[in-house]
């Protein structure tokens, strides 16, 4: 909230849920709420990723379960930690481009 310049209040406002229940989950007077209400809290906080809270609070986003079940995306995943910021910009431009060759028609394997 500090980085955005927000009050608890604004954020609280905007997320559409009260400064009193805000302020008892970041005192950790009360256990996370659903995962909808820490996806909005990312979104007014403009949270990059946007699952980012979900992972902070030990929560895998529904949408990426069926992805990280695969068999070598744990292992990419760990791979990835390793690469800087600028390695893993090229990498997501490699599998960009994979992904546009497939929806072309290219073969997959």
């Amino acid at each position: 909230m500090e980085k955005r310049g927000k009050s608890l209040n604004q954020v609280a406002e905007e997320a559409g849920i009260s400064p009193a229940f805000l302020s008892r989950i970041l005192n950790q007077q009360r256990g996370l709420p659903s995962n909808k209400v820490i996806v909005r809290l990312a979104q007014v906080l403009d949270l990059q990723p946007r699952e980012r809270l979900l992972i902070e609070a030990g929560r895998v986003p529904e949408d990426l379960k069926p992805t990280l079940l695969r068999v070598k995306v744990p292992d990419l995943l760990r791979a990835l930690g390793k690469l800087s910021v600028s390695e893993q910009q090229e990498l997501l431009r490699t599998v960009q481009g994979l992904i546009l060759k497939q929806r072309r028609g290219g073969k997959r394997s």
